[in-house]
């Protein structure tokens, strides 16, 4: 009787103390939620981003519903919509492999992308660290000693260059953004054709009328229909992106010389927004002197003459119209 109560006793200690191994074992290999808990759960209620290397700095506030990139510029609002579901989506698949230890830590302390998210008075702080695109990301939350390898759920790319420093990529990329009744005047130059050039105006209960431009001379009453049809064109129009630095240094020449095309769009509250198209020259035609141009896209100056960016002509050639358009019969 004592043999088996023995034996019994030997049983239940032998897997007491397995379940003291394997709970041990559990708490030492499972990866801690604070220090793995990446991701944010309600980004609707973050007020501002703050992305940070040695590159630059982006800092993205949301104010009465609106983002705004480093407090003076308007946000790309699909560029702003993917940050929040990678935030959301973030997570550590895994600790970095021991041997990247002290290496990886000067890493971070040099090389590493800082993200501060600010809810409330409430900042939460990581950092990403990849070599390139080829390799991991890791990340490390503030005030933890230990790095993971970073993942964000349904997406297969890598994760660091999610994280972006280069403000041409948040700002927005619409050149006019118009209701045809948010428009008072629009103007329209061709450096070419000066007879095609002109002035068109909106009165506040929509009557419209065309001058020539310069000289402001009222030309006869153009076809309602045309106009509406026209104005329609200034809603949402795209531009393809911001020039690179090599293209920037043209930006001088441009300033200083005639535009080939402008347009002037003056809203009713008193704003305007002017851009400057200049035809963008790809060499010569046939070892000549004339010059050839882009036939696809234009360049143009826009933000008082101080930002260079690259226009595709589909995006503007319903509003570079001539005078005559507004005129069946010289359609």
């Amino acid at each position: 009787m004592i043999k088996k109560y023995g034996i019994h006793i030997t049983v239940i200690v032998l897997l007491a103390l397995l379940a003291l191994f394997l709970n041990q074992y559990k708490r030492g290999t499972t990866l801690g939620r604070r220090e793995t808990n990446f991701a944010v759960a309600s980004q609707e209620k973050i007020d501002e981003i703050t992305i940070c290397d040695n590159d630059g700095t982006v800092i993205l506030t949301r104010e009465n519903g609106y983002w705004t990139l480093n407090s003076r510029h308007e946000v790309r609002e699909k560029g702003v919509e993917m940050l929040l579901q990678t935030l959301g989506r973030l997570r550590a698949a895994g600790p970095a492999p021991l041997s990247a230890g002290g290496e990886l830590d000067e890493k971070f302390g040099k090389e590493s992308t800082r993200i501060d998210i600010r809810t409330g008075r409430r900042v939460r702080t990581f950092l990403v660290y990849s070599e390139g695109r080829q390799s991991p990301t890791y990340i490390l939350r503030q005030g933890s000693g230990r790095a993971f390898v970073a993942e964000v759920v349904g997406f297969s790319g890598h994760v660091a260059s999610l994280f972006v420093t280069d403000e041409n990529y948040w700002r927005t990329n619409i050149l006019f953004n118009y209701q045809i009744n948010d428009i008072a005047e629009i103007l329209v130059c061709h450096k070419d054709s000066g007879e095609d050039s002109f002035i068109l105006r909106q009165s506040p209960d929509r009557e419209f009328s065309l001058y020539s431009y310069p000289e402001g001379v009222q030309r006869e009453s153009p076809n309602d229909s045309l106009v509406i049809r026209y104005l329609a064109n200034y809603f949402l129009v795209p531009f393809e992106r911001y020039a690179e630095q090599g293209e920037r240094k043209l930006i001088d020449s441009l300033v200083n010389a005639e535009p080939d095309h402008l347009i002037k769009v003056t809203g009713n509250d008193g704003s305007d927004t002017e851009v400057l198209f200049h035809k963008i020259i790809r060499g010569v035609q046939g070892g000549g002197s004339s010059p050839e141009f882009d036939l696809f896209r234009l360049h143009a100056l826009i933000d008082n003459r101080s930002e260079m960016i690259v226009v595709p002509w589909h995006s503007v050639d319903l509003l570079l119209r001539s005078a005559s358009y507004f005129y069946p019969e010289n359609r």
